[in-house]
């Protein structure tokens, strides 16, 4: 991927970390998935940031500033099919997969082939907003020994919102389709990116209170198109549903034996926050914080309460015990 356009008039908490550097590698699957990393002069921790659906490592710029900050090395990675990563299909804007194995499988080889050589101090934790905290969650469980501790941002265990039906008829539709041989089309209510702009603006107020913030997550795909993802096909509905319902099974949770920091957005409208509750009763270490006037993306929320998640994650990160 060429160099990505700064946009314009950007605060600088929104602009790229001093002494970040892009590199990508290939996942087992042949797909190059881009990552990025950045230190402080004598980090004490470090953090792996893995971005929700649709989202990129430049959305994180101000956190991985609040990062450096504190004293944390922080890496982050581009899920197969967005950001800077590679796509599965000739439609770049199309969000695709066959099956949420290959994410879980692109994340383990980040962190064996270029994370732990890196050799930064740990504690490691692995920080997963919405998707992402999916993914986190099924990367412990099917691959303990790596990760010290992780912090999940408003997981999504659920589809919410940006579903046009409930989840039990999405779920049995969803399969049907594929099954009928439209996996690679996009899911209903779904499009390019060019078409989705009064979609967008529509979720905006959904994704967190905070205007301006919440407005970084388009802005820098307003002017960098290889950044964009127009919707999920099909096929990539059938991996999330499936991975999800895997995910939450209470057995495959007991597995999981590092601490997890659940931030729980109490006005959450793209997952069922009450599943978070649920999936940390199965958790052996686990706290769910919740934050009642919160939208879904914490990161981006307004000062008081992204002030209060960004505090328990540090505090998490650099000891790997869950904040009191």
């Amino acid at each position: 991927m060429k160099d990505v356009v700064v946009p314009r008039n950007l605060q600088e908490r929104f602009t790229a970390p001093p002494g970040i550097a892009f590199d990508v590698f290939d996942a087992p699957d042949g797909l190059a998935i881009r990552w990025a990393a950045v230190a402080p002069e004598a980090p004490r921790a470090t953090v792996v940031i893995l971005p929700g659906f649709t989202e990129y490592i430049e959305a994180y710029f101000e956190t991985i500033r609040d990062l450096l900050a504190a004293g944390i090395a922080v890496f982050a990675m581009d899920w197969p099919g967005q950001g800077g990563s590679g796509r599965y299909l000739a439609d770049p804007e199309k969000a695709h997969a066959w099956g949420f194995e290959a994410h879980v499988a692109a994340l383990r080889r980040f962190l064996e082939t270029i994370v732990l050589p890196a050799e930064t101090p740990g504690p490691l934790t692995l920080v997963g907003h919405s998707m992402g905290g999916q993914l986190v969650t099924r990367f412990l469980e099917e691959v303990p020994g790596i990760a010290d501790a992780a912090a999940l941002s408003a997981p999504a265990y659920a589809v919410g919102v940006d579903s046009p039906l409930p989840p039990g008829p999405t779920r049995i539709v969803v399969e049907i389709v594929n099954a009928l041989g439209f996996g690679e089309a996009y899911a209903l209510g779904a499009g390019p990116w060019e078409g989705q702009a009064k979609r967008r603006e529509q979720l905006r107020p959904f994704l967190s209170t905070d205007p301006e913030r919440a407005a970084i997550l388009t802005r820098w795909t307003e002017i960098n198109p290889p950044l964009r993802v127009g919707g999920a096909t099909w096929g990539f509905g059938r991996s999330f549903i499936r991975s999800a319902r895997t995910v939450v099974e209470p057995q495959r949770l007991a597995r999981i034996g590092v601490p997890v920091l659940i931030g729980s957005a109490g006005k959450d409208a793209f997952t069922k926050s009450g599943l978070h509750g649920l999936v940390a009763e199965s958790i052996p270490t686990a706290r769910v914080i919740t934050y009642p006037d919160a939208q879904h993306c914490l990161f981006l929320e307004r000062d008081a309460i992204r002030g209060a998640w960004m505090e328990a994650l540090i505090a998490l990160a650099t000891t790997g015990r869950l904040p009191g």
